[in-house]
């Protein structure tokens, strides 16, 4: 059986991790199926949006397989995080919101890729933590450099230092995890994100993405220029036409990319 299962259904890509016997612990290998699903599904038209979740209802990823990594040198060592930075640099660069799933376990390399999603939903139940950080480095998947972008520098070393595990209900309070499900309906809390997401252009998310992800370190001139360089161009796009039209005659736009 595929170690990462791909399923494309109304507009949504639903990339789901298949190791659950061990806790989905990313190997190179499947590190390298995620980044390549990641990267096949953003260059398909059809897609509005990625999922990226763990099988088995134990965990969405434990992290790093230790156990591929035990018999590693340091530079197979340096190896293997590079691939989980390359993951992590897709899901940065592709135009489609992407969402982490997750529940039950999120650890190491697994949280590192749900904080480079752009949203995260957990069940009541998941749990996060950094094991890295008792056993002699830090993750190194890019955590380092976002965490503190995301929560503040205060707050992602009171994360890594601290090295103690946070509940999905902790970090819904810092704002890292965007919506809470009760266990047993993350199902329909993804159905719901999604159906929300179906609703806005496909063209106008792709650009505030970019925008969001490029702008927050320049200075506030530069910035407003490229806000305003890729905010232009959706004046004459197909899909505001069809927006403006289906205010107007209270109905649901039908968004094509266009």
């Amino acid at each position: 059986m595929s170690i990462l299962q791909k399923t494309i259904e109304d507009g949504v890509a639903q990339l789901t991790m298949n190791r659950p016997e061990v806790l989905n612990a990313l190997s190179g290998e499947l590190t390298d199926a995620i980044t390549a699903g990641v990267n096949e599904a953003s260059a398909r038209k059809d897609v509005r949006c990625i999922v990226i979740r763990g099988a088995g209802g134990k965990a969405f990823s434990a992290g790093t397989d230790l156990k591929e990594r035990r018999g590693f040198d340091a530079e197979q060592k340096f190896a293997q995080s590079r691939k989980l930075w390359v993951l992590n640099q897709a899901l940065m660069a592709s135009p489609k919101p992407t969402i982490a799933a997750i529940d039950g376990w999120c650890l190491g390399g697994g949280f590192e890729m749900a904080i480079f999603c752009d949203l995260r939903i957990a069940t009541e139940n998941s749990v996060f933590g950094w094991p890295e950080m008792t056993l002699g480095a830090y993750p190194g998947g890019g955590t380092a450099v976002i965490l503190p972008r995301l929560i503040g520098p205060s707050a992602a070393k009171k994360m890594l230092f601290a090295t103690h595990r946070n509940t999905a209900k902790e970090l819904e309070a810092m704002g890292l995890v965007n919506w809470l499900a009760p266990t047993g309906g993350l199902d329909a809390k993804i159905a719901d994100v999604v159906a929300d997401i179906k609703r806005r252009s496909p063209l106008a998310l792709a650009a505030l993405k970019e925008v969001m992800a490029k702008c927050a370190d320049l200075p506030f001139d530069e910035a407003a220029r490229f806000d305003n360089k890729l905010r232009r161009p959706l004046e004459g796009t197909r899909d505001y036409v069809e927006g403006i039209e289906a205010h107007f005659e209270k109905r649901a736009p039908v968004f094509t990319g266009e």
